[in-house]
């Protein structure tokens, strides 16, 4: 069995993305602190000293702006290469397919048990990063086979098994691919990357974040 996978990432530009990450985080906290702190200032992310309040941070970490930091999205062309034989015959496939897929951090499964406050600082425990969707591009799929007497004429009567199998493989080898070009970033990286916008994190929130 071969794979001769070949594709493209799309463009990451993580520092373009941290800036609009960030500019909607502090959008989203400036909204959730004036709900928690109205009626109390000491309760608002806008007093002399901010307090730190679990839940306005899971609101902050669940929303769509912070799944940019902690997300890569990836759009490939997969091929797919599938042989086999046995008393019956052999048959050998190929199908190609442009995928496109997100791995990263699911934030929405945060909880407070993933808190623990540190002084003023509030550190965050990510989980692992994961497979958060798989798909297929519309009418991107293609494939071609060639098969001796008996596994054609099943294929045939059998409404196409041997491209069932090709499409089968699709996401394993999407994934091989993914590995053997980094395009899954390890959970150290996905807290690196976040703790270097810390600084910026802070400004938007209005207290201390650390990741681990």
């Amino acid at each position: 069995m071969l794979s001769h996978p070949a594709g493209r990432e799309v463009p990451v530009k993580i520092r373009t993305r941290t800036i609009i990450a960030v500019a909607a985080i502090a959008a989203v906290g400036a909204f959730i602190g004036w709900r928690l702190g109205r009626g109390s200032q000491e309760g608002s992310f806008f007093s002399t000293r901010p307090v730190v309040n679990e839940k306005a941070t899971l609101a902050i970490l669940r929303s769509e702006a912070m799944s940019f930091l902690v997300t890569r999205r990836t759009t490939t062309q997969i091929i797919v290469e599938h042989e086999e034989s046995n008393w019956l015959g052999s048959w050998h496939g190929v199908l190609w397919a442009t995928v496109s897929w997100r791995w990263g951090v699911d934030l929405g499964k945060l909880t407070e048990k993933n808190l623990r406050r540190e002084g003023d600082t509030l550190v965050c425990r990510l989980g692992e990063p994961e497979l958060l969707d798989f798909g297929v591009e519309p009418n991107s799929i293609h494939h071609m086979s060639k098969s001796t007497a008996v596994p054609k004429v099943i294929n045939i009567f059998s409404d196409g098994w041997q491209r069932v199998v090709l499409e089968s493989r699709v996401q394993d080898y999407a994934m091989k691919f993914a590995d053997d070009n980094k395009l899954r970033p390890s959970r150290n990286e996905i807290v690196r990357q976040l703790n270097d916008a810390a600084a910026t994190l802070k400004t938007a929130t209005g207290f201390e974040l650390r990741f681990e």
